[in-house]
């Protein structure tokens, strides 16, 4: 069991223990050939990894349905329910007798109580997906411009970035033109992975600090730093003080937040900052040359 559960790519790495602990926690599941293991629109169990047979990964739109995967042995669906609490975006079907390793929502929670490098793990590996999808997104060629529609210099669909729309997270959204409208929306869906975990209280021993572009996160006693783009996250240990200092390489404006266990979510920005600007997130307290800035949140 454990080294099927070490194929999710949110597992894969953490400490043979963890893999065995997450591994003893799941149950196996049989299912025969046309059965409905995941239906869209319905709340999932937890994340299934195949074992044994083959699946179909149907999504149905405007009463149009249409197959947009296969999977099979030591591939895995269903990974986002340990995340969220959302209806499941697609149905899933076994196409051959199938034999599934389920670990559910209600057993994974105990767990990343217990170990905090689960979390930690799973927000990074999700950093890592979306930074792939911004990739893949940002390399796709434009599509080819109308022959009867002509083309006009910087038009404003050219020229805009896609408005973003407020997030479920209560954060207050970017100015509009102030991000490209996919980098607004990879911070925002870390923004709500993040606030999940926190709900779920699946991150009590650790607080993070998320920044927004252009600014430089600075701190001695971060136990975990990685990066998506142009978004910054930092991980501290809850129980020690935690000093952020915040530093931009030229005028612009930033975005941060901070998640932990004892305190509401905060979010501040969009914020002007400049070079010479000193500016600190202390213990979930933005300041400016040493004066408390406005929280929003």
């Amino acid at each position: 069991m454990k080294d099927l559960i070490a194929k999710i790519d949110f597992f894969s790495g953490l400490d043979d223990r963890i893999l065995k602990r997450l591994g003893d926690a799941s149950i196996i599941r049989q299912f025969t050939k046309n059965e409905t293991i995941v239906r869209q629109g319905e709340m999932g169990l937890g994340v299934y990894v195949i074992s044994r047979g083959h699946v179909k990964v149907d999504r149905e739109q405007s009463g149009v349905r249409t197959q947009v995967a296969d999977l099979g042995p030591e591939q895995c669906f269903g990974e986002m329910s340990l995340l969220d609490n959302k209806p499941r975006s697609a149905t899933v079907t076994a196409t051959v007798d199938t034999e599934c390793l389920l670990l559910t929502r209600d057993s994974f929670m105990k767990l990343m109580n217990k170990y905090p490098e689960i979390p930690i793990r799973m927000a990074r590996m999700l950093a890592e997906r979306l930074r792939v999808a911004n990739e893949k997104l940002t390399q796709a060629p434009a599509p080819a411009a109308s022959p009867a529609t002509p083309a006009t210099p910087a038009s404003a669909a050219q020229a805009a970035p896609e408005a973003p729309g407020t997030p479920s997270n209560g954060a207050t959204p970017a100015a509009a033109g102030s991000e490209p409208g996919m980098k607004t929306k990879v911070r925002d869906t870390l923004l709500d992975a993040f606030s999940s975990l926190y709900t779920m209280k699946a991150m009590t021993r650790f607080s993070v600090a998320v920044l927004g572009c252009p600014v430089e996160g600075i701190a001695e006693n971060a136990v975990e730093q990685f990066q998506l783009g142009e978004v910054k996250i930092l991980v501290f240990a809850a129980d020690q003080p935690a000093a952020l200092r915040i530093a931009a390489h030229e005028p612009g404006q930033f975005t941060a937040h901070w998640f932990s266990p004892d305190t509401p979510e905060r979010h501040w920005g969009p914020l002007a900052i400049d070079p010479a600007d000193e500016v600190w997130l202390r213990e979930g307290v933005l300041e400016k040359k040493g004066a408390p800035e406005d929280r929003r949140s």
